[in-house]
């Protein structure tokens, strides 16, 4: 970036001001930058010198700028600061200004010049160049954009996030300096690229914004672009309809160059943008891929990437009569979105690889390819794709017979046969082709192509090269059989050992026919382009991107979150308006009511679900687990399970039995001396004592105190006897010292589970024993976490959904709609309102093209289980008016294109599921068109405006109506009588 500053000199150092410019990457980067400079000047500044601090001002746009780096003290002679104290304009004598303003050509100089005392006296005036600037004008005077020539224009689009209509004076000088910035090559092509298109006057303001905000995606400024790239995106862009030049802009953004949008024939994007197996240069569109259909639907077996001659003609033959099963595949495939992306070897092995009659049910064929089609590098083929396309590799072939080995099929046998056979008749056409015209003839059609017509035996010869109009395929040999019989049963060709049952003329031919033509080629030292089917298997499909802005068209398959955060204004969102404006603008546009999506079950939602896209309906929904059987569902199954495992457990020593193991050991150890409580029942149990232990010398006084000390120490050497009190393991402690094989073994045995503590207390020792216990509680936990954030659906919710689909299926009407074979679910428009050109968006339910004629329809869950028959269209009416139906219809009939609209709605109510459909008049249409009318304009005044006014704007009173007015008399005569 450039920085450009200010020097001021004091006024009473008497010194020049200076400037100084340089490049830097931040503006903090820059200070420190602009203080080096002037210390390496030796300029000081700030309080107490002669200048004063840097001041930053705007980069000016002029031809004699100072050097880079460079402080320049004269340029404040010749430029001086607007009031806004940053903007740098010339200064300009009065003699000078009086001749420019005589100037009447566009671009003069119009300067407005205060009053000077004396010609010789200069003043600060803003030089610009623009006619319809005037000296009276301000920072508030706005300039109509449409009044600007046409590079302007397209500057003042191109300069701006939104749709300019009017500039100010600021951006109208920055839009002149720009248009005459020569050294803004971005902008100078936009503009030069512009002037190469036809028509590119007639835009209007909002079509010259919509290509600027085009262009910029396309072509990033940071990035340098040729011209011939942005006048062919620009030409693409003038000849496309704008309902798909968003597409074109996503296609282009993304790389592919492509010249238009093709559409299938859903309206859906057909692709054709990326690169496929296909030639580079060969333009693939709907009427080749039914070539190429038609190709793949044929038995034989031949090199898909270079279509025999005869292979050929008989597709084109097969197109034009629209024969069985091309017709059904070539119905399904060209309403495939993105179908011309796919690669040829994908499109053949798609269809070989089919069942043979799929092609007779349409919603078999049509899940067959969503499931099959599924490529994902669509210019190099994987080997499996390769080989399920059926492919014969007439490149691997030739090259076997080069160095010298023989292919191990018999049909390749008799393929390098013919190559063989081909080579030495080339040369020998080569070497006669300038003699007599009965010789046979090899013709060089360019590129790597030859005829062989003339190789062929009594053969007719036909033309090799046929009208490009005609046929898009690449151009292939052509080589024409008359017999193409088979060669009877039984019979075989002798050829090496090796025998080939029922091949015929056409067979070998077909096979053959590349592969003479690249013995030719080889005498023409033309290599044959390498091939490159290796695909890496790490690659992955990517997640889809969906543009942060939505052009009109239509869009298939956006999800719900997608859709409902896009560009536009939705049916609902009229209806909310219709509510009141303000609140309109608190839940829309300033968002103070916050409506988040509610995760309790809609009924409607789960009915729509079922009854349009059963596919997605795990996506959106979690259903109840089902309990299965066995699973542990009270406390009583638990409890009844521990029971009946503990009684099956070898039984365990009570603590009364280890008590008594105790107490017989204790019986078993020699019994302590008494103390005594006298001195002579201690004298008795000294006495007892052996005699080491009687250690009381003779002559000394036996007092009891010693002989009880002798008695104590005789005891401790006495084994001591177990504690045969306190627990059940206190006393498995006391058995382990003295039978510790005992314990042990009764270790071993397993302990019984506890039958005492909460639910989950008892379910943790179940699975101690039977980890793969189902416990009815865990499943519903789990499933009430709900940790995909899903609508949680009960069975028994479930299982009226499921009641309500099938009565809906069932029904005459309703079923016919449904499971419709041109039906399209969910689809969404984008699109401007013609009045007050607000962007719209609407997403019926179902679409259905019914030869020609496209009907839309909308499924609605209702409950009138009370509602009386008589009364039952009566109340359907107001239910259609009070929630406003008949307006979304108008809008998806106008925004949709749509020639019919049904509602069908189905009472909710278990187990009373009647059905009653419904078809908008053109009354009703007519009334919901006129009064989404009268809200859409209500909408744009209101933006424009920006008011915002509450549903009561006006103090009232309240009046009696009708029926109170009658009461109020009956009870008036009932006073008075």
């Amino acid at each position: 970036m450039e920085f450009f500053y200010l020097i001021k000199a004091t006024q009473k150092s008497g010194k020049p001001s200076a400037v100084v410019w340089f490049s830097a990457k931040t503006e903090a980067r820059a200070k420190l930058q602009v203080q080096v400079i002037l210390e390496d000047n030796e300029i000081a500044t700030g309080r107490g010198h002669d200048y004063q601090l840097p001041v930053l001002t705007n980069f000016p746009v002029v031809d004699d700028l100072p050097a880079e780096e460079v402080i320049d003290f004269t340029w404040c002679d010749r430029y001086a600061l607007t009031d806004d104290g940053r903007t740098w304009q010339k200064i300009t004598s009065q003699a000078t200004r009086d001749t420019q303003d005589t100037e009447s050509t566009e671009g003069a100089v119009n300067e407005a010049a205060d009053p000077v005392s004396s010609p010789a006296e200069t003043s600060p005036v803003q030089t610009n160049t623009h006619s319809d600037v005037t000296e009276d004008d301000d920072e508030n005077t706005l300039y109509p954009v449409v009044k600007l020539r046409l590079p302007q224009r397209i500057i003042a689009q191109y300069l701006s996030d939104k749709m300019r209509h009017h500039v100010t004076q600021s951006q109208r000088i920055e839009i002149g300096a720009m248009e005459m910035d020569s050294d803004n090559s971005h902008v100078q092509n936009l503009l030069l690229a512009a002037r190469n298109i036809p028509g590119i006057d007639n835009l209007t303001t909002h079509e010259l914004w919509k290509l600027t905000s085009a262009f910029k995606s396309v072509f990033p400024e940071e990035k340098r672009h040729e011209l011939a790239v942005m006048v062919q995106f620009i030409q693409a862009w003038s000849d496309t309809h704008h309902i798909d030049r968003g597409l074109l802009v996503k296609e282009w953004a993304a790389g592919k160059r492509i010249a238009a949008i093709q559409r299938t024939d859903t309206g859906a994007n057909a692709g054709g943008g990326i690169a496929t197996d296909r030639n580079p240069d060969y333009e693939h569109t709907l009427d080749t891929l039914d070539i190429e259909i038609a190709a793949a639907t044929m038995p034989m077996d031949f090199d898909i990437y270079n279509i025999p001659g005869s292979v050929h003609r008989r597709a084109k033959d097969i197109v034009a009569a629209k024969e069985s099963p091309f017709k059904e595949w070539s119905a399904a495939l060209r309403k495939t979105p993105g179908i011309l992306d796919f690669s040829r070897a994908a499109i053949f092995a798609l269809i070989r690889s089919a069942t043979e009659n799929v092609h007779h049910f349409p919603v078999s064929l049509q899940t067959y390819i969503n499931a099959n089609l599924t490529e994902h590098q669509h210019d190099k083929p994987t080997a499996e794709t390769i080989a399920a396309a059926r492919q014969i590799d007439s490149a691997a072939i030739v090259a076997g017979v080069i160095q010298g080995t023989e292919p191990a099929e018999s049909l390749d046998k008799l393929a390098t046969e013919f190559a063989v056979v081909g080579k030495a008749a080339a040369e020998a056409a080569h070497a006669s082709v300038n003699e007599t015209t009965g010789q046979p003839e090899v013709k060089k059609l360019g590129g790597g192509m030859f005829s062989i017509d003339g190789l062929i035996g009594d053969t007719t010869q036909t033309s090799v090269q046929e009208n490009a109009d005609d046929v898009q395929m690449e151009e292939t040999f052509q080589i024409e059989d008359q017999n193409t019989a088979a060669l009877p049963g039984g019979e075989s060709v002798d050829l090496a050992g090796t025998q080939a049952d029922t091949l015929s003329t056409h067979d070998i031919m077909a096979a053959a026919a590349s592969l003479m033509a690249a013995a030719v080629a080889e005498q023409e030292n033309i290599q044959p382009l390498p091939e490159d089917v290796q695909l890496d298997a790490t690659d992955t499909a990517s997640e889809p991107e969906y543009p942060a802005f939505f052009e009109p068209g239509r869009y298939e398959g956006l999800p719900n979150n997608v859709y409902h955060a896009a560009n536009g204004i939705s049916s609902t969102q009229v209806k909310d308006a219709r509510v009141s404006l303000m609140y309109f603008n608190a839940r829309h546009v300033a968002k103070t009511i916050a409506r988040e999506q509610s995760k309790v079950l809609d009924m409607g939602n789960l009915v729509h679900a079922l009854a349009l896209q059963p596919e997605n309906l795990l996506a959106e929904f979690s259903i109840e687990p089902e309990i299965p059987k066995g699973a542990f569902t009270t406390t009583a199954t638990i409890r009844a399970f521990i029971d009946e495992y503990n009684a099956g457990l070898p039984p365990q020593l009570s603590t009364d039995d280890i008590k008594a193991l105790l107490e017989t050991h204790n019986t078993t150890l020699p019994a302590q001396l008494p103390l005594g409580t006298s001195v002579d029942e201690t004298g008795q149990s000294y006495m007892s004592l052996p005699a080491e232990y009687q250690r009381i010398e003779e002559g000394q006084k036996q007092t009891a105190t010693a002989m009880k000390a002798c008695i104590k120490e005789y005891n401790s050497t006495l084994p001591a006897p177990v504690k045969t009190s306190g627990s059940r393991d206190a006393l498995l402690e006391q058995l382990a010292l003295v039978n510790p094989d005992l314990v042990a073994q009764e270790a071993q045995k397993p302990a019984p589970l506890k039958v005492s503590g909460t639910k989950a207390d008892l379910i943790q020792a179940v699975k101690s024993v039977n980890p793969d216990a189902v416990f009815a509680d865990e499943l519903l936990d789990a499933w009430r976490e709900n940790p995909e954030d899903k609508i949680l659906v009960t069975r028994q919710q479930m299982a009226t959904a499921t009641a309500i689909q099938s009565a809906l299926l069932a029904h005459p009407t309703a079923g016919k709609f449904l499971t419709h074979p041109g039906r399209a679910v969910e689809v969404s428009y984008f699109g401007f309102d013609d009045e007050t050109g607000l962007e719209i968006r609407v997403r019926p339910d179902l679409e259905i093209d019914m030869g020609g004629i496209r009907v839309g329809v909308d499924l609605k869950t209702i409950s009138m289980w009370n509602v009386k028959q008589p009364a039952l269209r009566a109340k359907l009416h107001r239910e259609i008016i009070d929630r406003d139906y008949h307006l979304s219809a108008a809008m998806y009939m106008n925004t949709a294109a749509l020639d019919q609209f049904f509602w069908i709605f189905v009472n909710k109510d278990e187990g009373y599921h009647w059905i009653a459909i419904v078809e908008a008049s053109p009354e009703l249409i007519e009334l919901g068109a006129l009064e989404y009318q009268t809200t859409i304009r209500a909408i744009a005044n209101a933006f424009d405006t920006g008011e915002w006014p509450a549903p009561v704007t006006e103090d009232y009173a309240d009046e009696l109506n009708d029926y109170d007015l009658r009461r109020l008399e009956a009870l008036r005569a009932l006073a008075n009588a």
